[in-house]
C-alpha cells in the first residue's frame, strides 16, 4: 500500500502528460512485485516458519522499494533498482525451496527461477548503464519477467492449484488501490478550506469509487482463471495492471479536482487525469471480460468499452470542461453502468457462480 501511495504521489506532484507516463512506468514494477508474491502464494503457500520469515522479509523489501519511488526517475534510479532486486531475490528464494522440496513442481519452479533470475541479471546490468539508456534496460528486464508466466501457466496444467486463490488476491489488490485512493483524497485535502463545492466534488469521487467497487466485485467474471486457458488467464493477470493503475490515477484526479475549486490557476485543466484513470480501468475490465471463455462480445463488454470511450472523450474535453464537471460526468456514467448491469443480471450473484471475489 505504501508503494502504491508513493507512486500516486508522483502523479499528484506532476499532473502533466509526461508525469502520467512516468506514473504508469513506475506502477508497472510495483504491481508486478505484488503479482509475483500472489502467484507464488496461490501455488505453493506452505505457511511454515521459513515461508513466514521470507514473507516478512519481502514486506520489508517492498517498504524499502516504496521509499525509493519519489526519486526513482530523478537521481535515485540505482537505489530503486537495488530495492526492486531485493524484492525479486526473496521470490527467487521461495521458488528455490519449491524446486528443492516439491518434485512435481520442479518444471514450473525451475522455469521461473531461470526467467526471474535472468531478469535480475538484466536489472543488475542497468546499474552500470547511464540514463536514458538505463530505462531501456529496465524495459527489457520487465519484458523478460512478464514473459515468464506464460510458459509457467502451461506447466501448471494438472497441478493442484486452487482456482479461487488468484482472483481473491487480485481482488485484494483492487481493494487496496481503492482504499488508497480514498485515503489519498482525505490526507491530500486535509488542509483544504472545505466548501459546498469541494464537498460536491468529493461526493462525486466517492460515487466513482463505489461504482467501480460494485462493478469489479459483483460483475467481473473470474472464470478466466478457473479454466486455466493460457490466453484468458494471462489476460486476466496482465489487464489488472490497467485496472489498478487506472483506479489509483482516478483517486489522484479526484483529489486534484477538489484542489481545483480553490483559488489559483494551477489545477484548472487537470480533469483529464480522473478521466484517463477511468478509461484505463474500464478498458482493463472489458479486456478481462472479453478474454473469458467463450469470449463473447456481450453487453458487459460493450458497457465497459462505452464507459472507457466516454472517459477518453472527457480527456480531450478537459481543456474546456472544469474538473468538477468531469468528475460528476464520470460518476454519472459509472453509476449508470452499475444500474444497467444490475438490470441485465437480475438475481445475479457474481459471474463466477459463488458471489463476489
Amino acid at each position: 500500500m505504501a508503494a502504491i501511495a508513493e507512486v500516486a504521489s508522483t502523479l499528484s506532484a506532476d499532473p502533466t502528460a509526461a508525469g502520467f507516463g512516468r506514473y504508469l512506468a513506475l506502477f508497472l514494477p510495483i504491481s508486478w512485485a505484488w503479482s509475483g508474491f500472489a502467484f507464488y502464494a496461490t501455488r505453493f503457500d506452505t505457511d511454515d516458519l521459513v515461508y513466514r520469515l521470507l514473507t516478512l522479509l519481502g514486506m520489508f523489501c517492498v517498504a524499502a522499494l516504496a521509499s525509493t519511488v519519489p526519486d526513482a526517475l530523478h537521481g535515485g534510479q540505482n537505489a530503486f533498482v537495488v530495492a526492486y532486486i531485493a524484492v525479486r531475490l526473496v521470490l527467487l528464494l521461495l521458488y528455490a525451496r519449491v524446486y528443492r522440496d516439491l518434485e512435481v513442481a520442479r518444471p514450473v519452479a525451475g522455469w521461473l527461477l531461470l526467467v526471474f533470475g535472468s531478469a535480475v541479471g538484466v536489472w543488475l546490468i542497468s546499474l552500470a548503464v547511464p540514463t536514458p539508456w538505463k530505462y531501456v534496460v529496465w524495459g527489457v528486464a520487465l519484458l523478460v519477467e512478464h514473459a515468464g508466466p506464460i510458459r509457467a501457466w502451461q506447466l501448471l496444467r494438472g497441478m493442484p492449484v486452487h482456482p479461487r486463490h488468484l482472483p481473491e488476491r487480485f481482488g485484494l489488490l483492487v481493494l487496496i488501490v481503492l482504499g488508497e485512493g480514498v485515503i489519498g483524497v482525505v490526507l491530500g485535502t486535509a488542509h483544504v478550506s472545505w466548501t459546498v463545492l469541494s464537498g460536491v466534488v468529493a461526493f462525486g469521487g466517492f460515487l466513482t469509487a463505489a461504482a467501480i467497487w460494485w462493478l469489479y466485485f459483483d460483475f467481473l467474471d473470474a472464470t478466466a482463471v478457473v479454466t486455466r486457458n493460457v490466453r484468458s488467464g494471462m489476460t486476466y493477470v496482465y489487464a489488472h495492471y490497467f485496472v489498478a493503475a487506472g483506479i489509483a490515477a482516478l483517486g489522484v484526479g479526484v483529489k486534484l479536482a477538489i484542489f481545483s475549486v480553490e483559488p489559483g490557476p494551477r489545477y484548472d485543466h487537470i480533469g483529464w487525469i480522473a478521466a484517463a484513470g477511468t478509461a484505463l480501468c474500464m478498458g482493463g475490465l472489458a479486456a478481462i471480460q472479453l478474454a473469458t471463455p467463450p469470449g463473447l462480445f456481450d453487453a458487459d463488454v460493450l458497457l465497459r468499452l462505452v464507459t472507457a470511450a466516454v472517459a477518453g472523450v472527457l480527456v480531450v474535453l478537459s481543456t474546456v470542461l472544469s474538473p468538477v464537471v468531469i468528475v460528476w460526468l464520470l460518476a454519472a456514467v459509472l453509476v449508470g453502468q452499475v444500474i444497467a448491469e444490475l438490470e441485465g443480471h437480475e438475481g445475479h450473484s457474481g459471474h463466477s457462480g459463488d458471489g463476489p471475489i
